[in-house]
């Protein structure tokens, strides 16, 4: 594989409209490619994080972080994951628990770790400021428009115009910028959970001797049952503990973006294990959202190819997915990666289009497993239902690992299995590989680059396909 270049032989301006983590890690790696990278939040910075809750950084966003930061700075804000234990939601039988091997992070590249969102933010913008990109808070977007000469600019409400080569829209899923590309927004479609997104304070659980076990830093705890279900771990070092609950959305569609009390969450929950019980009883915040399942953009670039959206923008996953977060960066990534390999401007439009088809396979594959994984920890009553606990119980009676099976309608292990496969996924390998297979080929011949369609190279994963219930 040719050796990747160090920054672009042609330097050109990104607007990037979004203060978010895909935003902010957009900034950083185009900078890192040679870039001028202006970010326009559409928000105070401290306001967007308040009320946000830990979430769960796979290999494929954390091999970008400790390639990207000094080690050091990941690991004072992240706390390492290294289990799982599954326990009855009703009750508190213990169904399971399954100890990730060290060979899994070696061969994968990465960690799993536990942080906390405003702690990813804040690392991306730092160093994202650090490389130089220019970063403004409270920039209300009035429009972008395009020149003759297909260059896009952005207007703001104070009246200030800002030119660029490129614009980026990164600023989620209720973008001012994602009009510019898609003229209908196809409603989500709505499944039958709905999820409270709950934050518990730490030192409240650690005066409680059944909670303050599920502080165990390494250990991230899953409460299935019946239509219901739970998952909880600590939100990096943050003094918090971060909880999802799943319960049937027939009786709480009455509560959706709302801030909600403890009391109603625990009446949607109906009887669940005590542990579980407390936890929503001392909450200091929770919301509660509808599981939704996004309609897929025909495309993430505008016809001008001068403009794409990635992340939430383009792409959002439910509140508290797995691989939402990792999902937006790796989008980021291979936008950076791509660009390095700038030295004409006829070349813009084809790599934003590549970008999108390096990422749209992945990214289908990981909203396919975060709505499978749910579905699988709050499965409905039934026979498939009680196949998974029969078969975690007589793995835990026999001491095995709970995620470790042969049988061919294990969903649980096949999602295991799969969530794998994703985790060496790397980015920036991925859009390299582009470059190399087809872009470098055609620059060769042409000068110019083209994007084949369906030809692009993505991660191998597990051929079975989970039914998503």
């Amino acid at each position: 594989m040719q050796e990747r270049p160090i920054q672009a032989r042609l330097r050109i301006r990104f607007v990037v409209i979004g203060g978010t983590p895909a935003g902010l890690a957009c900034a950083l790696a185009l900078r890192r490619a040679g870039h001028d990278v202006t970010v326009l939040d559409v928000a105070d910075p401290h306001a967007r994080t308040r009320g946000a809750n830990g979430c769960l950084v796979p290999p494929s966003m954390s091999k970008l972080l400790l390639r990207w930061l000094p080690a050091e700075r990941v690991r004072a804000l992240s706390v390492r994951s290294r289990a799982l234990a599954m326990t009855k939601f009703e009750h508190a039988q213990e169904l399971g628990t399954h100890v990730w091997r060290e060979e899994l992070f070696r061969d994968a590249g990465g960690d799993i770790l536990y942080m906390h969102h405003a702690d990813v933010q804040g690392l991306l913008r730092d160093a994202a400021e650090e490389r130089g990109a220019d970063t403004r808070a409270n920039a209300q977007i009035a429009s972008v428009e395009f020149g003759a000469d297909g260059r896009p600019c952005v207007h703001l409400a104070s009246g200030e115009a800002i030119d660029a080569d490129v614009v980026v829209g990164t600023d989620g899923p209720e973008s001012v910028v994602r009009r510019y590309v898609v003229e209908h927004n196809a409603p989500e479609r709505t499944r039958d959970l709905s999820i409270f997104s709950i934050s518990v304070p730490r030192d409240a659980m650690e005066k409680e001797p059944d909670l303050a076990p599920l502080l165990a830093q390494s250990t991230s705890y899953s409460w299935l049952g019946e239509s219901r279900g739970a998952v909880g771990y600590v939100a990096g070092v943050r003094a918090e503990y971060s909880l999802q609950v799943y319960v049937p959305a027939t009786s709480t569609a009455a509560l959706w973006h709302t801030d909600v009390t403890p009391a109603q969450v625990l009446a949607a929950m109906g009887a669940c294990e005590p542990r579980l019980r407390r936890l929503v009883e001392l909450a200091r915040a929770a919301r509660c959202v509808p599981l939704t399942e996004p309609r897929e953009l025909e495309t993430w670039v505008h016809t001008r190819g001068r403009l794409i959206l990635i992340g939430d923008a383009a792409h959002p996953f439910p509140r508290g997915s797995t691989n939402a977060l990792a999902a937006a960066v790796c989008d980021a990534a291979a936008l950076g990666e791509l660009f390095r390999h700038l030295h004409d401007a006829d070349q813009v439009a084809p790599f934003l289009h590549a970008v999108e088809a390096i990422r749209r396979a992945p990214v289908r594959e990981l909203l396919r497993m975060d709505l499978a994984c749910i579905a699988e920890v709050a499965l409905p009553p039934g026979a498939a239902h009680a196949r998974r606990e029969r078969r975690m119980r007589a793995k835990c009676d026999a001491g095995t690992a709970a995620l470790v099976g042969c049988e061919a309608d294990d969903k649980a292990v096949a999602l295991w299995e799969q969530e794998k496969a994703m985790f060496a996924y790397d980015a920036e390998d991925h859009a390299n590989e582009w470059w190399n297979d087809w872009g470098l080929l055609s620059d060769r011949a042409t000068n110019h680059v083209c994007v084949i369609p369906e030809k692009v190279p993505v991660c191998e994963v597990v051929a079975q396909s989970v039914e998503v219930l």
